[in-house]
């Protein structure tokens, strides 16, 4: 058939909806005899595949037939196939895009050549389905995750302002807090409201009321989240490898009683200290380090 069946489905779910309003004393045997459908075709068709119900006795296979991308946009032919009361009614081929976002999460699915994204305009079950098959999609060997978030991580890694090592807190907070001397130069800090975007590509869904990017240790990124906007103030140390957090680690709190704060060599050593204040001298707490892997 030369005519896209995408805006007959819309129509036979939209109809499917107006009947069983009609007839509320339907629904479950209506219901069950689409499940029967279902189950009966599934048994017939590859792993790659989803079934859409659409009707009584009616039921629609998509079976992926080819698979290309073009960055963060997976394109992807599907054969398929309607059956009516288990027997087959009719074959065609169908595209659509599938738009990821950086972090490889489904954004968006047409057809193509249309707008209508479906997992906004279609009903629950077919967005399910859609949804579904979109994570299956990413395991295609077709498909390059690191080409979603190429040009961004590259975007970050060249612009990104980096701290110099050693970074001590009591250093910091004399530089940044109190005289606010030389500060973005040594300990160059980024707000979360303006640049969410740079934790959210390494995977970070915290929102810190600031954060500092520490030189890189191989393919590891050690981040300092500070959580400063309430009367107890905490500083955390994550480990990002691949746009995943493998570590985390407080390194600082300030409660009101007692003073936690640390130093980062420049070996990555990591030195906790405590006090009961600024005045007092700090003691060496704990010991940590952070290993290559």
């Amino acid at each position: 058939m030369q005519t896209s069946k995408f805006s007959q489905l819309i129509l036979c779910l939209f109809f499917i909806t107006i009947s069983c309003k009609k007839n509320d004393s339907d629904k479950s045997i209506i219901r069950a005899k689409q499940e029967n459908q279902v189950s009966s075709v599934i048994n017939n068709i590859n792993d790659n595949s989803f079934v859409l119900s659409c009707g009584s006795g009616c039921a629609m296979t998509y079976t992926p037939e080819t698979v290309s991308q073009d960055k963060q946009t997976v394109n992807v032919k599907f054969k398929v196939e309607t059956y009516i009361n288990e027997k087959p009614s009719d074959t065609y081929y169908e595209k659509y895009n599938f738009v990821y976002n950086s972090l490889g999460e489904i954004e968006k699915v047409n057809l193509e050549g249309k707008n209508d994204d479906i997992l906004q305009n279609l009903m629950p079950d077919v967005q399910a389905e859609f949804k579904k098959f979109s994570k299956i999609l990413l395991k295609n060997k077709n498909v390059d995750i690191s080409k979603f978030s190429k040009t961004k991580q590259t975007y970050i890694t060249n612009n990104s302002k980096f701290c110099t090592l050693p970074f001590d807190f009591d250093t910091y907070y004399k530089a940044c807090i109190e005289d606010n001397k030389n500060c973005e130069g040594k300990y160059p800090s980024y707000t979360f409201l303006e640049n969410k975007d740079i934790l959210e590509n390494y995977g970070i869904k915290e929102q810190p009321s600031i954060f500092f990017l520490l030189p890189k240790i191989n393919n590891l990124q050690p981040i300092i989240l500070a959580f400063t906007d309430s009367d107890i103030e905490g500083y955390f140390l994550k480990i990002v490898n691949n746009n995943k957090i493998i570590s985390s680690l407080q390194i600082g709190k300030m409660d009101g009683e007692t003073i936690e704060d640390f130093v980062i060599t420049e070996t990555f050593d990591i030195n906790i200290y405590t006090r009961n204040n600024s005045t007092e001298k700090r003691v060496l707490k704990k010991k940590y380090k952070i290993m290559e892997l």
